[in-house]
């Protein structure tokens, strides 16, 4: 299992809001490909899977959450 965790989208940053999943809970996803994205109050990213395998989705999309919160996990 390898855990999905809000990252670090700044030196200033503690929160930042899930934009939107681009992937369905239980659906498949390959390392690399673009799972979600997050906004700072300075910027939008684009985050990219660390693995291959079935995402589960814990945290929700127009929520905020702080730098580190666990999100979701591939299995």
């Amino acid at each position: 299992m390898t855990e999905l965790r809000i990252p670090a989208a700044g030196d200033t940053v503690s929160e930042v809001q899930i934009v939107e999943w681009l992937i369905e809970n239980g659906g498949g996803v390959k390392e690399g490909d673009v799972i979600y994205s997050i906004e700072s109050d300075k910027s939008v990213l684009e985050v990219e899977a660390p693995a291959s395998g079935t995402l589960t989705i814990l945290g929700q999309a127009g929520e905020i959450y702080p730098v580190g919160h666990l999100i979701g996990k591939i299995d």
